[in-house]
């Protein structure tokens, strides 16, 4: 009896062990889901893994992002439109309404992580997260749903497009902020050259078909007419085709058989031979018709 209990007792002794690591364990996994703030799905797929994130406090200034180390952010792949010239707010609308959005929840706290290299001003585009009870979200997609902004893809990756994409459709479906205003004008006809007249150096989106595609070695050329030299055009450069198809490829598409088809296309309008905009980015261009589904006027992006 005696050989038996104590042949039991490092057994016993080795269960209680376990259980104890286990207890010690589902309390460390308890305390790090308090202790880390839940995310929303935009500050996850766009923002992925932040081992580097800085809080960051917010310079209306300059309508920076600003570290204690003295680092600058800017809140990357969105836009705040400017007022056409002479209306009100002017070229200070967009900071003034980050600012008025930011000072109507002061409790929020600030971090940003870089979204890509910094420029040559010295400015590093940021993924910006606003955190309150224990909850972050990223603030380019709360800007896009208050519509408070559109989307300007600069470093979004396929899944982060489609996010931020579908937060500023909720927005321009609900008539929100900017969506249901007059001015600033955002959506521009392609078929329309003339009416591009006041958006030269504005960040706009613009709709139509494609009439024709145009090479060079360098340049890819997609007109929206039959008149280069008035006509709207987006060119991109060549070796940037891959990317572009790559981002289409997703819808079904393909640069080479985007001919007839309507398409979205948002940048920076350029007067040069007819109003124009520079594809910098795959995801500024959405084909809206879904080749796979088969349903005109939907985006698979």
């Amino acid at each position: 009896m005696t050989t038996l209990r104590m042949a039991a007792a490092p057994l016993l002794a080795g269960c209680a062990a376990v259980l104890l690591t286990q207890a010690v364990a589902v309390a460390a996994d308890e305390r790090a889901r308090v202790e880390r703030p839940e995310t929303s799905v935009a500050a996850d797929v766009c923002a992925g893994v932040r081992e580097q994130t800085v809080q960051v406090t917010f310079d209306s200034s300059e309508a920076l992002f600003v570290s204690a180390a003295g680092d600058r952010f800017l809140a990357s792949d969105i836009q705040m439109p400017m007022q056409a010239p002479g209306q009100a707010g002017g070229e200070d609308a967009g900071r003034n309404t980050l600012q008025a959005y930011l000072e109507s929840q002061p409790d929020l706290e600030l971090a940003a992580v870089a979204a890509g290299p910094e420029n040559r001003w010295g400015l590093t585009p940021g993924w910006v997260f606003v955190s309150d009870d224990g909850h972050s979200a990223l603030l380019q997609e709360q800007l896009l749903k208050a519509g408070v902004a559109i989307f300007a893809p600069g470093h979004a990756g396929a899944e982060c497009a489609d996010t931020l994409r579908a937060a500023e459709t909720q927005a321009s479906l609900a008539r929100a902020g900017l969506w249901g205003e007059t001015s600033p004008r955002l959506v521009y006809s392609a078929a329309a050259p003339k009416s591009f007249s006041d958006a030269s150096g504005h960040y706009v989106i613009a709709r139509g078909r494609i009439v024709s595609l145009g090479k060079t070695r360098s340049t890819r050329y997609l007109n929206f007419g039959k008149y280069w030299k008035t006509d709207f055009t987006v060119t991109l450069k060549a070796s940037a085709e891959d990317d572009v198809n790559t981002a289409l490829g997703r819808s079904g598409w393909t640069l080479d058989a985007l001919e007839g088809q309507v398409v979205e296309i948002r940048g920076s309008v350029q007067e040069r031979d007819g109003p124009s905009m520079v594809l910098r980015h795959p995801e500024q261009l959405v084909v809206l018709n879904d080749k796979r589904a088969g349903r005109d006027g939907q985006s698979s992006n």
